[in-house]
């Protein structure tokens, strides 16, 4: 009897210890247009990517207020027995301006969304709606660096990866915004907060990874969208330790 007492409360006092050791999930945001977002015709980079990190032992979660809205119905497999974690914060059309702003008084952007979550970790992949729209390069490289302070302001310490985005049909401004993007990046990178430059843009091809309308990635390019992601997110300032 005593020996049954002494494993019963061996086995109880080690229970606390091994919630304690469990590695708490890390908050990834994924945040951009319908690039970003899923359909019956796309499943978006996040898919892919979120099996290239349960490969890697990672145990993250993407959060977003989107679910739904920014999936349309979409339903993906289970992988490895684990539940794909399908929030995002993708908003089809939109402009990194209306992100940032919101596109009237009842629909509101980034500074209204943040307050329902805090991400660890933002994935930026913001630009193509404005260049497609003829914006500068510049007003969105500003608009972005807008949103990255409303970040840092709900996480001092998030880590964000901003896109060199992926190509774009006839509109010869994407290299030069994704040139201002780099800068960006540099110039907000800190010890506390890191941002890194992810060039999505290199090696993207606009005949083989796209679907027919040269805007959005077809399951090939979702699959280079997600390696580049997956590639910048194992450096060692983010999920490489």
């Amino acid at each position: 009897m005593k020996y049954r007492l002494f494993l019963i409360l061996t086995f109880s006092l080690l229970l606390p210890f091994k919630s304690i050791a469990e590695p708490a999930q890390i908050k990834i945001l994924p945040l951009g247009d319908s690039i970003t977002g899923a359909s019956k015709y796309k499943q978006s980079y996040r898919y892919p990517l979120w099996q290239h990190l349960v490969d890697a032992g990672k145990s993250i979660r993407f959060i977003g207020s989107q679910f739904k809205e920014g999936n349309h119905g979409r339903v993906w497999a289970n992988y490895k027995n684990l539940k794909f974690p399908e929030a995002n914060e993708a908003h089809s059309g939109w402009r990194a301006d209306q992100v940032l702003g919101g596109l009237n008084r009842k629909i509101r952007g980034i500074d209204q969304w943040i307050k329902t979550y805090t991400p660890d970790i933002a994935l930026i992949h913001l630009g193509t709606n404005d260049m497609y729209q003829s914006q500068t390069p510049e007003s969105t490289r500003d608009e972005i660096e807008q949103i990255i302070i409303i970040l840092r302001k709900k996480n001092p310490r998030i880590k964000i990866l901003v896109a060199k985005i992926i190509p774009l049909r006839m509109k010869p401004n994407v290299p030069r915004l994704n040139q201002l993007l780099g800068q960006l990046a540099v110039k907000l990178n800190t010890k506390t907060s890191p941002v890194m430059a992810a060039d999505l843009y290199s090696g993207f091809s606009i005949y083989t990874d796209m679907q027919k309308d040269k805007i959005h990635p077809n399951a090939n390019g979702e699959k280079k969208m997600a390696k580049a992601w997956f590639n910048a997110l194992m450096k060692p300032q983010f999920l490489g330790k």
